[in-house]
């Protein structure tokens, strides 16, 4: 289980630049009128994962991992951008953005040897997005299957993955992902 969290004041300046923009249809000054100088913003990130024997080659991984961002001014930038190999497989990495996730994950793996292993998985996600007048909800869901294998420069993580969102159905032939991740021991 990992747990951090990160408490701080935001402050924004107003930018000189964008200010001294002379249009006689709009006033670019007004563009801070509604944000806060000054703010404070919280961010909570937790992880927990169990991995539960079934036979001698065979396991079953349950994890869940989420996040929770808030502060009066959120902007794109600030959020968590989830998706992708490290977490909600089955989407362009890091291309989901979310002020609150909460990410489930349930692992099939059938170990081959010592560090490489099959492996067939369920993520399932909650977002929540609230940032400049957004406000949406969205549920994610990616199934696929892979493999880790061991070299000799360290463990290659290959998988193939399908995702959706909300009540779309699932289209193998636009929603397909590869996932690559390989980790060096040294």
């Amino acid at each position: 289980m990992n747990i951090t969290s990160t408490v701080g004041i935001k402050r924004i300046k107003q930018n000189g630049d964008i200010i001294g923009i002379k249009d006689p249809g709009f006033n670019y000054a007004t563009l801070y009128d509604s944000i806060k100088p000054k703010s404070y913003q919280l961010r909570l990130k937790g992880s927990a994962a169990h991995f539960f024997p079934l036979q001698k080659r065979a396991t079953i991984k349950l994890g869940v991992q989420g996040g929770y961002y808030s502060s009066p001014n959120v902007f794109r930038n600030e959020l968590f951008q989830i998706g992708g190999y490290k977490l909600l497989r089955g989407f362009n990495e890091e291309s989901i953005y979310a002020s609150q996730y909460a990410v489930a994950t349930a692992e099939y793996r059938y170990l081959v040897d010592l560090n490489s292993y099959l492996f067939v998985f369920t993520d399932f996600g909650l977002v929540k997005n609230k940032y400049l007048g957004v406000n949406a909800n969205n549920q994610f869901l990616g199934l696929g299957l892979g493999m880790m294998f061991e070299t000799k420069a360290g463990l290659l993580n290959i998988s193939y993955a399908v995702g959706k969102k909300d009540d779309v159905k699932f289209n193998i032939r636009e929603s397909s992902k590869l996932h690559f991740g390989y980790i060096n021991y040294f």
